[in-house]
């Protein structure tokens, strides 16, 4: 069985945005964390260390938890106001009282970096992304790293959230050279989940539930990419959503966890806020690497 490792796909993406910090100048990302939830200041710290390793400004504005949902659009405002800032984005979970939705509309489309806004949202699913999904986006590079193709295909998503399952659904359903799966979205309320899984040639899973996907729920000779994210309870580390032991001799392809996608989803963040940069200044969006033109190129900024 063939592990999916993040790293050569993350490191693609990186070489990329190397080249365009040389044509367009250093970026500046804008990461809001309310509260104190031990998860999201995991993912926060990770992506201020990718960012300072590629040369990327990121700044993480730290607000308590009883902050107003209107103190918080007023500092977003602020931010999409500012020549300074070209993305913007805000950790999950937040604390009770604050909607997401509220929070959101304050981000201005073009700084969006993780596709979230309205605009955006629909944009992607017409079609005609501005900025893919961090999560998603992470899962089509690595797809089109290791050659997984999914034209024609059983493909199943197990799990259907905003930011993973739903827009991953969406993208590869999609008359594209990437795309024409033959697309099912599973969830929590699906009947007889295992008979859904069992007949997918390529499984994605993004549920955030240990151990979920085992080999009595794969096909013999799937592929099997892990998007969840489950933290240990104490602290010391991260599992996904697989079972990768049980699949060995079984599946044909699988992404570990740690070390599968989590690392090509945070450099997906970094291309999104290159893109977002480049759109501003409608600059050429060209990319030098393929499978980046595959995704993101052949297109006209859409300021």
């Amino acid at each position: 069985m063939e592990r999916l490792l993040g790293k050569p796909v993350a490191d693609r993406v990186q070489d990329e945005i190397g080249g365009l910090i040389g044509r367009s100048g250093q970026p500046r990302l804008v990461i809001y964390m309310i509260g104190s939830d031990p998860s999201a200041a995991i993912y926060v710290r990770s992506k201020v260390r990718k960012g300072e390793s590629i040369g990327i400004e990121t700044e993480v504005r730290e607000l308590p938890s009883d902050i107003s949902t209107g103190e918080v659009r007023s500092l977003i405002l602020r931010d999409g106001g500012s020549d300074e800032v070209d993305g913007i984005m805000i950790e999950s979970p937040l604390p009770e009282g604050l909607d997401m939705y509220d929070l959101i509309r304050a981000i201005p489309p073009e700084k969006d970096v993780e596709g979230v806004t309205y605009e955006n949202y629909g944009l992607m699913s017409l079609g005609r992304p501005r900025f893919i999904q961090p999560t998603p986006l992470g899962a089509l590079l690595l797809m089109l790293h290791y050659g997984i193709d999914v034209n024609g295909k059983d493909v199943v998503i197990v799990g259907r959230g905003r930011d993973v399952g739903r827009p991953l659904s969406t993208l590869l359903s999609m008359k594209t050279e990437w795309g024409n799966g033959t697309v099912t979205l599973a969830h929590s309320r699906t009947v007889d989940l295992r008979r859904v899984t069992r007949r997918a040639d390529v499984l994605f899973t993004g549920v955030g539930r240990k151990g979920l996907i085992d080999r009595d729920m794969v096909k013999e000779g799937a592929t099997v990419i892990d998007m969840g994210i489950n933290p240990l309870p104490d602290g010391s580390g991260i599992v996904g959503d697989v079972d990768v032991a049980s699949l060995e001799g079984w599946a044909s392809r699988v992404t570990p966890t740690p070390g599968g996608t989590g690392p090509v989803t945070v450099s997906a963040i970094f291309l999104n806020l290159m893109m977002a940069r480049m759109m501003m200044r409608s600059m050429d969006l060209s990319f030098k690497d393929e499978i980046i033109q595959a995704l993101y190129g052949k297109r006209r900024s859409q300021r």
